[in-house]
Parts: C-alpha cells; sequence; structure tokens
C-alpha cells in the first residue's frame, strides 16, 4: 500500500466527489456488503481494496474501475481514483474541519486529525506527513 499522506490525498479527493459529483461511468459494483456506511457513530465507514503492489502505484496495465491503463505512469502515477458517483445527503453542509481515520485489516489505526480544513474545498489537495505502514 502507497503511503498514508497519498491515501489521503485520494481520500480528499473522494470527500471533494461527496460534494460535487462525479464518476466516469455507472457504478460496476451495486452497492453492497462491500460499501457501507454507518452513522451511529463519530465516523463514516467506508472500505478500500488494494489491487496492486504493497508499495507501488497498482498494476500497470489492469485497466482499473474505468479501464484505464498503464496506471502506473503520468498522468495518473497512482494518484487518480475513479469510482461510482458518490453523494451525501444531509440536511446541512458539510462543515470541517475533518480528520481520517484508517484501520487496516489487522486492526491498526492511524489518525489524520483535521487534515481537511474548516474552509476546506471541492476539488483540492490537502497533504498530510502521517505515514500508515
Amino acid at each position: 500500500m502507497g503511503s498514508l499522506a497519498n491515501n489521503i490525498m485520494v481520500v480528499g479527493a473522494v470527500l471533494a466527489a461527496l460534494v460535487v459529483g462525479g464518476s466516469c461511468g455507472p457504478p460496476k459494483v451495486p452497492p453492497g456488503p462491500n460499501i457501507t456506511t454507518n452513522y451511529n457513530g463519530k465516523w463514516l465507514t467506508a472500505r478500500a481494496t488494494w489491487y496492486g503492489q504493497p508499495n507501488g502505484a497498482g498494476a500497470p496495465d489492469n485497466g482499473g474501475a474505468c479501464g484505464i491503463k498503464n496506471v502506473n505512469l503520468p498522468p495518473y502515477s497512482g494518484m487518480t481514483a475513479c469510482g461510482a458517483i458518490w453523494r451525501m445527503d444531509t440536511a446541512k453542509a458539510l462543515k470541517g474541519p475533518f480528520s481520517i481515520r484508517l484501520t487496516s485489516e489487522s486492526g491498526k489505526k492511524v489518525i489524520a486529525k483535521d487534515i481537511i480544513p474548516a474552509n476546506w474545498r471541492p476539488d483540492a489537495v490537502y497533504t498530510s506527513n502521517v505515514q500508515f505502514y
């Protein structure tokens, strides 16, 4: 898996997508057991699956969710996420700051506290030096 800083940038892009919406096509996998949400606690639960080398950009010719090839080369370089249309219907506007908590399958957790600021905006990149090994 890539560094947490890289993962946080991807999560930041997904969060931006929650607000503005976006997709490269209809979802290939309908919502089900691998796509969950939970509002009972402080954290919104999501799941991400990595299909590449543990320390790489992903399989160079796997096609990804949108059929994009050679994701290990520019302009993608393993930093572009493409998936379903994300939408969150809330009665009030989302207000930051937002923290991101990552949990591995082994149960290890790391938190990037307030990584997305109160004055966040869609399509912005927010970086962190928090590492997840």
